[in-house]
């Protein structure tokens, strides 16, 4: 599978995503108009509808539109979900690997996304390497 890039909006955090009512929980007016939006730039890149079905590799950089403090994993939840919406893939449950990081601040914030096939990982054999990592 050859890498597929995608280009969309700073998704809406987790909190704003879904709306809790009497009735139930459902998907925001503003998770729905991401939603919309990520439809869109998955077609606007020829990946709307395409279904990936193999084991995934997700790179996403986050451009968030001002300096506050966020937590970059309450992002992904409306960001896989609108993925998922677009057909890009069959289901997030096919990613295997994912990397999640911060970019600069942009006006309006962004998202940047690079979705390969997951080929396994090689997890290193002496367990002191561990010690070195952040």
């Amino acid at each position: 599978m050859k890498d597929i890039y995608i280009n969309t909006a700073f998704p809406p955090t987790v909190n704003s995503y879904y709306v809790k009512t009497r009735n139930g929980v459902f998907i925001s007016k503003r998770g729905k108009l991401f939603r919309e939006g990520c439809a869109r730039d998955a077609m606007e890149s020829s990946t709307y509808g395409i279904k990936l079905s193999c084991p995934l590799q997700l790179d996403v950089i986050l451009y968030p539109p001002d300096r506050r403090i966020r937590d970059l994993d309450n992002y992904m939840k409306a960001l896989l979900d609108a993925l998922t919406h677009a057909k890009v893939w069959m289901d997030d449950s096919l990613i295997d690997g994912l990397n999640i990081h911060r970019g600069k601040v942009i006006k309006g914030g962004a998202a940047s996304l690079r979705i390969a096939e997951h080929n396994g990982f090689i997890l290193p054999n002496d367990p002191d390497v561990w010690n070195f990592i952040d």
